[in-house]
């Protein structure tokens, strides 16, 4: 998949971000706290679908280069990723798609997570994943416990999963 698609995706999330700080600005008061705090909810709910839709682009557009009856399977298959993009998950859709694939994701993923851990301090896996639990709990328990600027931070992190998943596929 071009990275200029994922990258297409990824400028919604943006979007989105620029336009709830615009119409509810960080510093709009103690009135606005809980509204934004719902909007980050909603924001890492966007941002978790950003990421399903992203991994499922990229599994069909592998199969659908390979044969049209396999791009078909494919979507069949994972059309309902729902929340199954965990970094576990992405490694087993790696391999049931081809061992090599595996080998390559986890190798770039090692790579990349080291270098960004040396570099900032973060772990893109784990920022990636705070996003997916973020969603899930206030998706499925109303909680809000994240900010917008926390969960952006977080995603500009962890969005590189997609971008090493999609390479995995594409880039040998």
């Amino acid at each position: 998949m071009p990275r200029a698609d994922i990258d297409a995706h990824f400028s919604k999330i943006d979007d989105l971000i620029s336009e709830i700080d615009g119409l509810v600005p960080p510093d709009s008061g103690y009135r606005a706290v809980q509204f934004r705090a719902d909007l980050a909810g909603l924001l890492v709910v966007a941002m978790a679908a950003t990421y399903e839709t992203c991994v499922k682009e990229v599994l069909y557009e592998y199969a659908d280069r390979h044969h049209i009856a396999f791009g078909g399977y494919a979507r069949r298959s994972y059309e309902k990723i729902n929340s199954r993009v965990l970094v576990k998950d992405l490694t087993k859709y790696c391999e049931i798609f081809d061992p090599a694939i595996k080998v390559r994701f986890k190798n770039r993923l090692r790579e990349k997570k080291a270098a960004l851990l040396q570099r900032t301090g973060k772990n893109i896996e784990t920022s990636y994943e705070q996003i997916l639990d973020w969603r899930h709990e206030f998706a499925h328990a109303g909680n809000r416990n994240t900010t917008i600027e926390e969960a952006t931070k977080t995603h500009r992190v962890g969005k590189r999963i997609i971008y090493l998943f999609d390479d995995a596929f594409h880039r040998p």
